[in-house]
């Protein structure tokens, strides 16, 4: 392990955390230096621990043994204030922003701009705009945020952080809504905190972001501290290696034969502002991955296909062949559909329910006995996802909440293979999954299309488009560009000259 050459370079030491949950030992000794103007790279499986470490730093825990130096003294962190105090500050990667307030408003809420008393309204939108500027960002500041794609979200998140003036800024997964040019901007904007001094720990599951982005990496597993190296002195299998504690089978092309029978087609989807005229079919066992840039409209035109927003006039859709309407989530439920969102906290999950719960949810119907639910019924089809599907938690009847990103999206995919669905629209399925669970992720579609099910991917992230896809439909500002068949021969470039003709 590469030790530091000045001691007086480091701004935070963490050593040997230990952190205890009931039933779980979630940090075991585990130590992390973070030095002044440094990107340090936090790498790890789903579960490895890096969530739990990043919130003893924020104060969001409270750690069982150990200590924290800042500057080499000691730092005792009782809530997120306390981090905020000492300029530590974290953006998280799921947003946690205030849909009906202003962009202002949510990059300056609890560290307002204050003048007699008084919220600077003027000094704030100022202030508000040169943070955007440092990430390249060109916003209305009095825009509500809830009409903002994921994307701008992230960046006034990132904003948000910025006006406290970190000396130690905690990124997690910022990347993973943002196009490149989006994270090229923010990677800038990271290499100017830099010369000024900012540590930085950069949480990702994008390893050649790491390669290119970060000078050191700490490598965690199973609540352990693997490796702390300097990046240059690891490759990125060595890196994907040591997190998964194996050799991990890399993202390959499957050819498929797929069924000339058509499950689901949509005909002149329309909804006013979001896109127009969208035509497309899935046939059985497809895997149809839908491409094209942050904001193009894609996440729009499936949460209508199922039923979550409607179609204006003139849409027709048909299941098996016979014209339907999908007026709600319950409609598509029943006609065989399933839906994963991108959002899983807000969109996916119920926090305050069990992996249980939150995996049948979907299913009582079918798990009655008597009119009654059969509780013994649903606790061996959760222990039987839970087993299948690896999903690392202390028990079925732990609070979805309590896992990492990682393990919540697979009881959410569980949800729907247990329910029986006969086609399944996924949202970004892989968003700040890891290398190893992101290729059990693949292995579950790739199940599901052989078994019959015609499976919707929407994904930004062009490698696996290009890896799973049987066809691919290509969509840019709201309207279809194209379709792509012959998915061997093609490249990134073919699908952004799609996007683009």
């Amino acid at each position: 392990m590469a030790q530091s050459s000045k001691n007086d370079s480091c701004i935070v030491e963490m050593k040997n955390i230990t952190k205890y949950f009931p039933g779980t030992r979630a940090l075991t000794e585990v130590s992390l230096r973070l030095r002044k103007g440094e990107i340090h790279a936090l790498v790890g499986e789903n579960g490895a621990g890096k969530s739990t470490l990043m919130n003893i730093l924020t104060g969001q825990f409270l750690m069982d043994e150990g200590e924290i130096l800042m500057e080499g003294k000691p730092l005792r962190l009782s809530s997120p204030q306390d981090a905020l105090r000492n300029n530590i500050v974290l953006v998280p990667q799921e947003l946690n922003l205030i849909p009906e307030a202003s962009v202002t408003e949510n990059i300056f809420l609890g560290n307002e701009i204050m003048h007699g008393g008084f919220i600077n309204s003027a000094a704030s939108r100022k202030k508000a705009e040169e943070l955007l500027n440092l990430l390249n960002v060109k916003l209305d500041v009095t825009a509500q945020v809830k009409d903002l794609s994921a994307a701008y979200q992230q960046l006034i998140s990132i904003a948000r952080a910025l006006a406290y003036t970190p000396k130690v800024l905690i990124l997690d997964e910022p990347t993973s809504v943002l196009t490149n040019v989006e994270s090229d901007n923010l990677f800038r904007a990271m290499k100017n905190l830099k010369q000024h001094g900012t540590a930085m720990v950069f949480i990702t599951h994008h390893l050649d972001e790491v390669m290119e982005q970060a000078d050191r990496v700490t490598i965690m597993r199973n609540g352990e501290l693997v490796e702390e190296v300097p990046v240059p002195e690891i490759t990125k299998d060595e890196m994907i290696t040591r997190m998964a504690g194996k050799k991990v089978q890399q993202l390959k092309r499957v050819r498929r034969n797929v069924s000339d029978k058509i499950f689901y087609e949509a005909r002149h989807l329309s909804r006013k502002g979001e896109f127009s005229d969208i035509n497309f079919c899935v046939h059985k066992g497809e895997i149809l991955c839908v491409a094209g840039l942050v904001g193009a409209g894609r996440t729009e035109i499936f949460k209508c296909v199922f039923g979550i927003t409607q179609s204006d006039y003139g849409a027709r859709t048909y299941v098996d062949g016979k014209e339907v309407t999908v007026g709600c989530p319950s409609t598509a439920i029943a006609l065989g559909m399933g839906y994963v969102a991108e959002e899983r906290r807000h969109d996916g999950i119920t926090p305050g329910m069990s992996v249980m719960e939150n995996m049948v949810l979907p299913s009582y119907g079918r798990l009655r006995k008597h009119g009654l639910i059969d509780y013994n019924q649903a606790d061996s089809l959760a222990d039987k996802y839970i087993t299948g599907m690896s999903i690392k938690t202390a028990s079925r009847d732990t609070l979805i909440k309590n896992l990492s990103g990682g393990n919540q999206q697979k009881v959410i995919v569980a949800r729907w293979i247990a329910k029986g669905v006969r086609m399944l629209i996924l949202d970004e399925p892989t968003r700040g999954i890891d290398v190893n669970a992101k290729g059990e992720i693949h292995t579950l579609i790739r199940n599901l299309a052989d078994e019959g099910v015609a499976v919707i991917v929407i994904s930004s992230e062009m490698d696996e488009v290009l890896a799973m896809a049987d066809r691919i439909m290509v969509i840019h500002r709201g309207r279809v560009s194209g379709f792509i068949d012959d998915v061997d021969s093609t490249t990134q470039e073919d699908v952004l000259k799609v996007a683009f003709q």
